[in-house]
């Protein structure tokens, strides 16, 4: 079973939801990246498990060894396959939200705001990341700060950080397939 795709159109920021943004971001804080980057991964592995393919691929695994990071290789000192997985998980979901705070620094200056997200469709296409992959976000995202924030995750929050992720989607799809209308 593959990712099911929702066209989603890109909408502008306002000023209001640049500043929701920002206090939102605030509240998660630096330290709760990894726990929420874990959770976030997770979540894009349940609702779309065709992803979990390329993280067997030691191109996307940063260049690991292969017998660390697939069940069944016999190296004798790679660290036990499942904890190696979460560390990886943590890792990767630990960078997304360093992108994710990186693009917030920029989320009212659109032009770097879209050089940033062109940059990481590109890298991600070298890690034949799809379309469908990169909307796999928008769920896994709401999920993850809707249970980190609790009843802080707003209506208001929820709807000015679901216009910056239809954006990101957006961008990062366009450099993907090559299509940057």
């Amino acid at each position: 079973m593959g990712c099911s795709q929702a066209k989603i159109e890109p909408e502008a920021l306002t000023p209001d939801d640049a500043r929701i943004i920002r206090e939102t971001w605030k509240m998660v804080g630096r330290e709760a990246y990894g726990e929420y980057g874990q959770r976030l991964m997770l979540r894009i592995f349940q609702k779309c498990p065709d992803i979990k393919a390329l993280w067997q691929n030691p191109h996307v695994m940063n260049n690991t060894n292969a017998a660390t990071t697939t069940a069944g290789g016999d190296d004798a000192d790679a660290p036990n396959t499942a904890n190696r997985w979460k560390m990886d998980l943590r890792n990767h979901g630990s960078k997304f939200f360093n992108s994710l705070d990186d693009l917030i620094s920029v989320v009212d200056k659109p032009e770097e705001l879209f050089k940033m997200l062109h940059d990481i469709g590109i890298r991600h296409k070298g890690y034949e990341v799809k379309t469908e992959h990169i909307q796999a976000i928008v769920d896994g995202l709401n999920h993850t700060m809707e249970f980190g924030l609790k009843d802080k995750w707003t209506d208001n929050r929820q709807k000015s950080f679901g216009r910056l992720i239809n954006i990101i989607v957006s961008r990062t799809n366009r450099a993907l397939t090559g299509n940057e209308k």
